[in-house]
């Protein structure tokens, strides 16, 4: 097994990368063991001010950044560039609320002694990452796992491996090195010999339900903490009395971010069925103007998927679909033939046993479904085994955070379309995982939380 970047647009084979042999595998553990040590005991400054040159680095080449994301996976060199300086945001807020965050707190006993709240460092953590944002998506996870003194293994998708070895170097160019996080190749069947090594103290990772899966029973059999962010379904709810124009502004990027591979990109619209035929009609007419092709032209929206056996599966998924009776309401014209292309598309009448109505579509795919009371749109909303984001659409903002209340999913957004931010908790519910990343809650998710009484 070897991890391999090829071009998605192009099918051209860029280079290989053989996976660690155990020698080598070893070697890393050590180190990071090793580097823990020394590591957990600089002062959380001293750590925040090597995130700080990262945050300079990742700035300074984020255009070099970028292009090799759009080389490897096939999103818009636009949108690469938006992840690569997003990363500088996660870099920053760390380097400077950790210490903050991490200071231990003072609470007193009912007898007047002092109790301490203390957080401390669990060791060496591995991350097992997904190739959709190959730079953020690693960010996100080892900015809080290292400020607060723990070292790490980055494991990389096995299609983006150019972009994981061009952020190890800027890792060590902030002064990360010598095992502080290092970028491993290896095997499913080595990553749970990882996970097993007593030199590993906890895991994450964010992928597949499968992956996640797999990694959790791993880590549970060796009584090791997990967090995982996985895949997500998510609502677009619209009311009646919704901004039409407000949320046409917004229902196309929602949807197609990334070509549409994003795990907290909305999938089911889910639309008041007094605005669904304006709805549809508008968002017809805003699709029909994207445009696809090459995706480091600047003019292009729509890029290929990042691998042709992806292009198959969300291809037989919707096919699997329309043969259960959902209708296929719109579909741009694209490249077939011996491309990882695949069009916007967009579902309606969807019934209710078919892939379109409870499986992630990872890919430009719209579902349609209509309600007509809130309850309706409750129980549409939450008919999914994912429980990742959703946004709601509404003039009414004391309805919103009723019915926000109600949506099974780790954050809802109210007239806004879902994302993540550096400076708040990020996960999901349901099979869409557990355990949060960012802001103070992913700070502490690798601390061991010390009480000491004085």
């Amino acid at each position: 097994m070897n991890y391999t970047s090829v071009n998605p647009y192009t099918l051209q084979s860029l280079a290989q990368f053989p996976i660690h042999t155990s020698v080598q595998l070893e070697q890393v553990l050590q180190q990071a063991s090793l580097a823990h040590q020394s590591w957990k005991r600089l002062k959380v400054e001293e750590r925040g001010a090597r995130l700080l040159k990262l945050a300079t680095l990742i700035e300074t080449n984020h255009e070099a950044l970028a292009r090799l994301a759009v080389m490897e996976m096939g999103k818009t060199f636009a949108e690469a560039k938006l992840e690569v300086l997003k990363c500088t945001t996660a870099c920053t807020y760390y380097a400077t609320q950790a210490a903050h965050i991490l200071q231990a707190e003072a609470q007193k006993h009912l007898d007047g002694r002092t109790v301490l709240l203390s957080y401390q460092p669990l060791g060496t953590v591995l991350g097992v990452f997904p190739w959709n944002f190959p730079y953020w998506q690693i960010i996100r996870s080892a900015m809080p796992i290292i400020i607060s003194g723990n070292t790490m293994l980055v494991k990389p998708a096995p299609n983006t491996p150019q972009c994981a070895l061009a952020l190890q170097a800027l890792f060590e160019e902030a002064g990360l090195a010598d095992g502080i996080i290092q970028t491993i190749f290896v095997s499913n069947d080595q990553v749970a010999e990882v996970i097993a090594d007593s030199r590993i103290h906890a895991c994450t990772l964010t992928g597949s339900e499968k992956a996640g899966s797999a990694v959790a029973s791993m880590a549970a059999q060796h009584i090791k903490k997990s967090v995982l962010e996985l895949g997500g379904s998510d609502p677009f709810i619209v009311l009646a009395d919704a901004d039409l124009d407000l949320v046409m502004t917004h229902a196309v990027s929602a949807r197609f971010q990334n070509n549409g591979q994003s795990c907290i990109a909305s999938k089911r619209y889910i639309i008041h069925e007094s605005v669904v035929d304006e709805f549809l009609k508008r968002l017809k007419e805003a699709i029909g103007k994207l445009v696809m092709g090459d995706p480091m032209d600047e003019s292009t929206h729509i890029g290929p998927l990042a691998r042709l056996d992806l292009k198959i599966k969300i291809e037989t998924q919707v096919q699997e679909s329309i043969a259960a009776g959902a209708k296929l309401f719109y579909q741009m014209e694209y490249p077939q033939n011996g491309t990882c292309f695949y069009p916007p598309t967009v579902l309606t009448n969807i019934p209710d046993t078919c892939p379109a109505r409870y499986e992630e579509l990872f890919g430009p795919v719209i579902s349609v479904f209509t309600f007509n009371t809130i309850d309706e749109a409750i129980e549409i909303a939450n008919q999914t085994e994912f429980g990742l984001g959703a946004s709601i659409w509404t003039s009414n903002p004391i309805v919103a955070k009723e019915l926000a209340t109600q949506i099974q999913s780790g954050q809802v957004f109210i007239n806004a379309v879902t994302r993540s931010n550096t400076a708040f908790a990020f996960g999901g519910v349901k099979k869409s995982g557990f355990g949060r990343e960012l802001g103070p809650q992913g700070l502490l998710e690798f601390c061991a939380l010390k009480t000491i009484w004085v």
